[in-house]
């Protein structure tokens, strides 16, 4: 009998919990309300609550509670106010003086010597050449030898315009289709060059090797506006752009060179020619000095545009010409050439960075 009545007991117990939660869910903050508060007359005494104004509340001792906090309020209000207006005191004279502070000897000194070392990457790759240079590559096998250097500098070209150019133009530009707008404005510019300039196999290469160099002094023009704006900012970061730089260069200065002896350059030409390119990077430090920044607004366009002209060289002019060998292995010594020059672009890319 004790157990029935126990059981009992238990069953009742269960079922009025049930209930309870079944009128009443957890997750509902009304039940909480409603037993503090008492139903109706809770809902009643919790709109007296909200109607209470927030400076009559006191504390337990009959203060007010809103004064020290409306007091700290205001002290805290008034710190950030002269914070920021040192903050902006302090970007008025970093302004004034970026504009008006002159460049330190010291920094033209160590920037032209960066800028030396970029152009020696210019013409150091010509030293390596030997002397009957003009005379091996009239034989078929340095033919050869040229159109593997030669496709060397399409996988450097390539890399060079979606791994620096796009990128470094992306960076600096807000309108991405003007970008691509400008980078096909070089392609079909140098396309046309091409077309009305050369009427035979020796003037396209040539005209090749010219418009190449004129890609190249904007190209270096950037190269040298970084090392410049670089040099402003400590000697340490200067010289930290210009091994990037050179990293960058030594591929690319191997594929002009071939460009060049394409276009039956000799060795004293191609050094020339490539002085005249790579002084444009002395340019664009004294600008970057002179103007106490590296951001020129024509920059933004003539590096797509450069882009552009660096695609059409690559891609119309170079390659279809490699695609004229008929040798199996040695069409594969190409390929293995230009994924080479990518490989070799992208891993001095990451050095660098």
């Amino acid at each position: 009998m004790f157990w029935f009545i126990l059981l009992s007991s238990c069953i009742a117990i269960h079922a009025q919990e049930g209930l309870l939660l079944d009128l009443h869910p957890a997750a509902g903050p009304q039940f909480f309300e409603e037993s503090l508060l008492g139903g109706t007359n809770g809902n009643k005494l919790k709109s007296e609550f909200d109607d209470v104004a927030v400076d009559s509340l006191m504390d337990p001792e009959g203060k007010p509670i809103h004064e020290p906090l409306r007091a700290h309020a205001m002290v805290l209000e008034e710190e950030l106010r002269k914070e920021a207006a040192e903050i902006q005191k302090i970007m008025w004279q970093s302004e004034e003086e970026n504009k008006q502070g002159d460049v330190t000897a010291a920094t033209w000194l160590w920037t032209l010597f960066g800028c030396s070392l970029v152009v020696s990457s210019g013409i150091v790759p010509a030293f390596l050449l030997p002397a009957n240079i003009h005379d091996f590559l009239q034989s078929r096998e340095g033919q050869r030898r040229l159109n593997l250097v030669l496709a060397f500098g399409v996988g450097t070209l390539l890399s060079d315009v979606f791994l620096h150019l796009l990128p470094e133009a992306y960076d600096n530009h807000t309108d991405q289709i003007s970008i691509g707008l400008w980078t096909l404005a070089g392609f079909l510019s140098f396309y046309f060059i091409e077309k009305i300039g050369a009427s035979t196999e020796e003037g396209q290469h040539q005209l090749c090797a010219y418009m190449n160099l004129c890609a190249n002094v904007v190209d270096n023009f950037a190269h040298g506006l970084a090392v410049g704006s670089s040099f402003l900012v400590s000697t340490k970061f200067g010289f930290l752009t210009t091994i990037t730089i050179l990293l960058h260069e030594i591929p690319h200065e191997i594929s002009d060179f071939a460009i060049l002896l394409r276009a039956d350059f000799d060795r004293v030409a191609a050094i020339k020619a490539q002085f005249v390119t790579a002084s444009a990077g002395v340019l664009g430090s004294c600008v970057a000095l002179s103007l106490h920044t590296s951001n020129v607004p024509v920059i933004e366009t003539l590096l797509p545009f450069t882009a552009g002209g660096f695609l059409n060289i690559a891609l119309v002019q170079i390659l279809p010409e490699l695609h004229e060998e008929r040798s199996p292995i040695q069409s594969f010594k190409q390929w293995a050439m230009i994924v080479t020059g990518v490989l070799s672009m992208m891993c001095l890319n990451n050095l660098s960075f």
